[in-house]
């Protein structure tokens, strides 16, 4: 997929942010990198009250102002996007044009917005929010970044969710939606979106990994069989690989005579320079070599990998116990699986 990496790249790397982050988080990540001048400072914060109208330029005014909010708390990015869905939604009930600029404008901002309040909201409206943005998609006579990107959170705030399911039907479906548009520019996105239902199928099932270590010898999952195993997807060019070495390390030196045990696979685009990670930190355990190029690699297509670091957790027949296995819920993990009366500092 690395057309499509080249395009998040390019058009706005901190994208990244909204496939690992909880939708509150995400959301404001996103509208800080908008970077739209605010209306007035952030400390001056007044409630948004949609007006109680039907003027067609009155309400586009206030959805336009609305979008140059800057909020810097998850509740007050939540009360725009309420404001934007529920102005958009006043403006299409008013426009009886569907095909006029305006009307077009209006739905663009009611299903975006709708996207981003998915955590929001409860089961029958997220499933609701799914289907009129598929919808939506699937009337598109041209597909824009930006339904890619609608695309891509969609699926990830219904990943935030206890069940996988209705994330997993939003990945197949916007991918075989795409794939109908017949449009090759579209493929990366599309085999993007499938390897992210393929890694929430991942939990229940054998983790199928095998390769060559740093050192260049061969490794196979099977060889682990008995012990519960984390699986460490690491780049030295991530920042938050670092900062979580120190409680990993603690993680690993506490249970690894319990039978535990950690595979990081290095997925930097130079060898020399994943060495020198390893070198500059303490990495006990099995580190395979996985070589990215244009910022992504086979293994992470193979397992829906969109961002590093990202750790699936084993059990000791091989299988899938989460692909939420990162700080704390590692620890909270271990604790149950391999009890123990000194649990891990943060």
């Amino acid at each position: 997929m690395p057309g499509f990496f080249r395009r998040l790249a390019t058009f706005r790397w901190p994208i990244l942010v909204f496939l690992i982050a909880p939708l509150g988080v995400s959301n404001l990540a996103i509208a800080q990198d908008q970077k739209t001048p605010a209306v007035q400072p952030n400390s001056q914060w007044q409630t948004l009250v949609v007006p109680d109208t039907k003027d067609v330029p009155e309400l586009v005014a206030f959805l336009d102002l609305t979008k140059k909010r800057q909020p810097i708390t998850a509740e007050q990015y939540v009360e725009m996007q309420r404001a934007l869905r529920a102005t958009a939604q006043k403006l299409m009930e008013t426009i009886s044009d569907r095909k006029s600029p305006e009307f077009q404008k209006a739905e663009a901002e009611f299903v975006s917005a709708s996207v981003m309040l998915l955590g929001n909201e409860g089961p029958d409206a997220q499933r609701k929010t799914f289907e009129r943005f598929r919808d939506y998609l699937k009337t598109r006579s041209k597909i824009e970044f930006a339904d890619i990107q609608m695309a891509v959170l969609a699926g990830q705030n219904l990943e935030q969710l206890s069940d996988y399911n209705l994330a997993k039907e939003a990945y197949k479906t916007f991918a075989d939606v795409f794939r109908n548009k017949k449009d090759e520019s579209l493929v990366d996105v599309i085999a993007l979106l499938e390897s992210n239902a393929r890694r929430l199928d991942l939990p229940g099932n054998p983790f199928p990994l095998a390769g060559s270590t740093m050192s260049g010898e061969d490794f196979n999952i099977e060889s682990l069989r008995g012990k519960y195993v984390l699986i460490y997807f690491w780049s030295s060019i991530t920042k938050a690989c670092e900062q979580e070495h120190p409680y990993m390390l603690s993680v690993y030196t506490k249970y690894k005579d319990r039978g535990f045990e950690i595979v990081g696979i290095g997925l930097d685009e130079k060898k020399d320079s994943a060495q020198s990670f390893l070198k500059k930190l303490e990495m006990p355990w099995i580190n395979l070599w996985a070589s990215r190029k244009n910022g992504v690699s086979k293994v992470m297509e193979n397992f829906g990998v969109s961002a590093i670091p990202t750790s699936f957790l084993l059990d000791k027949d091989g299988k899938v116990i989460t692909i939420e296995a990162r700080g704390l819920l590692l620890g909270k993990a271990l604790e149950k699986l391999l009890p123990d009366d000194k649990p891990i500092a943060p």
